[in-house]
């Protein structure tokens, strides 16, 4: 019996340590959750300054920067999306400047971006 309330504490303690994460690789999501806040403010990618042309403050906006420069987004290869690239540069010569660069995104929001590049970009096309 004491063996067996050892291996559950083990595994419970192991259990506390997996960090998953449950939210939705959508652009819907991606869009309110991480790209609006950080990157669609009025001062960058937003409808109203469109630095580089680029607008991430609505999910129509998104679609439609996303569909206007299609490198930005290469469904199913994130390591060839100029998104998922910008997100991760380690700027210097040669390497575009990380964004946003006064304040790099979170690891798993740029990992939760990664996955919804990775699994087909969901949501990149109007239903």
């Amino acid at each position: 019996m004491h063996r067996l309330v050892v291996v559950a504490t083990a595994l419970g303690l192991a259990a506390c340590g997996v960090d998953t994460d449950d939210r939705p690789a959508t652009l819907e999501y991606i869009t309110a959750a991480i790209l609006a806040p950080n990157c669609g403010n009025a001062q960058c990618h937003s409808s109203f300054r469109r630095e580089d042309d680029y607008a991430f403050d609505t999910v129509d906006e998104a679609r439609i920067t996303f569909a206007t420069y299609p490198g930005l987004i290469v469904p199913s290869d994130p390591n060839e999306s100029v998104l998922y690239q910008t997100l991760v540069s380690p700027g210097g010569k040669n390497q575009p400047l990380r964004m946003p660069y006064d304040q790099p995104l979170a690891n798993r929001d740029v990992e939760l971006i990664y996955h919804w590049i990775d699994e087909g970009a969901e949501g990149l096309v109007a239903p």
